[in-house]
């Protein structure tokens, strides 16, 4: 009788053994947050199982020695930071390609408010002056970057029209 137990009494303490070595499931994506635990604390939401030792987030034990769904607890979300604000100036029928950039660990938005609502935009005959654009980094937990750039469109000589003049006899 022993010896038909004793392999799996054994293939269970190895189990054992191994699982305690690891802190995350092999689901965990520790680099993927979603949702705050408390007011600026953040978790990894649904990606398996972690055993969280002496974690806290502003002196809260958060899961202390239990097997919980989450991850790093306490992972407190960066702000998105925008870079490459350069002014821009083109000619008129040029195209203004504002070159910004946001740099986030999270997804990102970026929006663009004033002369333009896009990155690139092809300027008319008409559209000679200065501009101001205001870029908006926005990352998935609402956190902001702003700037403004200055677009300078610069009047274009157009050739002279020359249109036929009816004449009259009388």
């Amino acid at each position: 009788m022993f010896k038909k137990i004793l392999p799996i009494i054994l293939a269970m303490i190895l189990l054992v053994s191994i699982a305690a070595a690891f802190k995350y499931s092999p689901n965990v994506k520790p680099h993927t947050r979603y949702n705050p635990l408390l007011e600026g604390c953040y978790y990894y939401y649904g990606f398996g199982s972690c055993l969280l030792e002496d974690k806290e987030c502003e002196g809260v034990p958060i899961g202390r020695n239990k097997w919980v769904d989450l991850g790093d607890a306490c992972n407190r979300n960066e702000p998105p930071k925008l870079t490459g604000l350069k002014d821009i100036t083109v000619t008129e029928t040029e195209t203004a390609k504002i070159t910004a950039e946001c740099k986030d660990e999270d997804p990102v938005n970026m929006s663009y408010s004033g002369w333009t609502d896009k990155a690139e935009t092809l300027t008319t005959y008409e559209d000679a002056g200065e501009y101001q654009v205001t870029i908006t980094c926005t990352d998935s937990f609402g956190e902001t970057d702003t700037g403004t750039i200055n677009i300078i469109i610069k009047d274009k000589n157009r050739a002279p029209l020359f249109r036929a003049i009816g004449y009259e006899i009388e």
